[in-house]
């Protein structure tokens, strides 16, 4: 054999990931809150470019019937969701100012019968619950720190959990849910007991073992379940020193009498424009020094908006086909929800799968029905009875959630119960299948979902 170096033409062709498409890929991925943070860094980053949260872009729509479409461009009226031109989505942000900690400290500057030191140790107290509103601080510890007895420190404790919320103040959720039935004006004995000794056994529903130990009726039991039920474990949960976020639809689907309209949601994200200045800059002073550089960031750019229309287009047309395909579905709410793949909308529209996934990852659509994901409209499917008919999970999950809620809670419906149901009705499905999607629900067995 021999074995030596050799001059040879190859011709291959392959896909080249350019920055160009490498950005494109991105803005098509991104979420609204994504996209609106990847514009403003980009604004920062480039000079040429001007972002502007005045007068939202015109959006795109379709209707769809008998594929009747129409783009709306620039030069028509555009459909805005708000009525002012104005507009800051910043300024729909609400942020909830009272703490829990200044809600706790204006309710203690009103308590005349306590002396500075006293507020003082209160302080501190208060100083060190955690989010859940509870006290993990170890007495002695605190009464040695503050040289005082430790009656002093717990004398103290009692007044912080005697403040608003009740239950704040804490040592854990035990003594959470007690300290709100002692402070309940229809105390109940039997579920002071529960809640003190059995708070276990009362989450797994074992209510015949509580009424045995208590000497009560099952029945009792379960009144006294239903009364700690009303009361709050988190107490304080309403106080957050988070800002509040909301979700954004990235596209608005609404019945008309020709169809659905479908409009692209582009009035959350910041206008971008490139700051004319600069374009005749780089035209009259074509020896400038600095004319490459601004060249450069021009054509950035320009490849910028270039990705922004196209995700604009694709995310219009992928909407497009999914509400076509999922016809039923925006007529009749999920009950109408068919099997659908990537897959299938990918070879309507000819394009890869890949570039499907990116553009409903992470999107919300706004339907006559609610707001859903857009991936929530890919589901499989389970094979009809004698019919090449298929019915989609999430219409399976949802039949399963109206069965259990119209059932006998005497007497609920067994995982093999409901599996026979189905199949009388023409769905083949397994017993274990039920349990999947009833557990996915979240909802228990039917031996905690019986009432006596």
């Amino acid at each position: 054999m021999q074995v030596g170096f050799e001059l040879y033409q190859k011709q291959t062709l392959k896909l080249s990931l350019t920055p160009e498409l490498q950005q494109s890929i991105n803005i098509l991925q991104y979420s609204t809150h994504e996209l609106i943070d990847f514009l403003n860094r980009q604004a920062y980053e480039n000079p040429v470019l001007e972002i502007s949260f005045k007068e939202p872009p015109a959006s795109l729509s379709i209707r769809t019937n008998k594929i009747i479409s129409q783009i709306r461009g620039s030069s028509s009226k555009s459909k805005s969701f708000n009525g002012d031109n104005d507009y800051n989505p910043i300024n729909n942000y609400s942020v909830n100012t009272e703490t829990l900690e200044s809600h706790l400290m204006e309710q203690l500057s009103l308590l005349s019968s306590l002396n500075a030191f006293e507020k003082k140790i209160l302080q501190f107290l208060i100083g060190n619950l955690n989010d859940y509103g509870f006290l993990e601080l170890d007495v002695h510890w605190t009464a040695s720190h503050f040289s005082v007895p430790v009656e002093e420190i717990e004398n103290m404790i009692q007044i912080l959990q005697s403040l608003d919320p009740i239950g704040v103040g804490a040592k854990d959720l035990t003594d959470c849910l007690l300290i709100q039935l002692r402070e309940h004006e229809n105390h109940n004995e039997l579920a002071y007991k529960i809640v003190k000794k059995h708070l276990a056994d009362l989450a797994e529903k074992r209510y015949r073992k509580i009424a045995v130990l208590h000497q009560v009726t099952v029945q009792e039991v379960q009144e006294a379940s239903d009364f700690i039920r009303t009361l709050n474990p988190r107490p304080v949960s309403h106080f957050s020193d988070d800002m509040t976020h909301y979700i954004v639809p990235d596209v608005y689907v609404e019945k008309d009498k020709e169809g659905f309209l479908i409009t692209v949601n582009d009035s959350c994200t910041p206008k971008l424009s490139i700051n004319p200045y600069y374009k005749n800059h780089v035209a009259i002073n074509s020896v400038n020094p600095a004319k490459d550089y601004i060249k450069g960031h021009l054509n950035d750019a320009r490849l910028l908006l270039k990705g922004l229309e196209q995700r604009q287009m694709t995310l219009y047309k992928v909407t497009a086909s999914i509400v076509e395909e999922q016809h039923e579905f925006f007529m009749k709410g999920i009950t109408g929800l068919k099997p659908m793949t990537l897959k299938d909308i990918s070879e309507k529209l000819q394009l890869h799968e890949s570039t499907i996934s990116r553009a409903t990852s992470n999107k919300y659509i706004q339907t006559p029905h609610g707001l859903f994901k857009l991936r929530n409209f890919f589901t499989r499917g389970l094979q009809r009875v004698n019919s090449p008919a298929t019915e989609s999970t999430a219409t399976i999950k949802e039949k399963i959630k109206v069965l259990i809620a119209d059932e006998d809670k005497i007497k609920p419906y067994s995982d093999q119960k409901l599996c026979q149901i189905f199949e009388n009705e023409g769905t083949k499905i397994s017993r274990r299948t039920i349990a999947k999607y009833r557990e996915d629900l979240g909802i228990p067995g039917s031996s905690k979902r019986r009432r006596f």
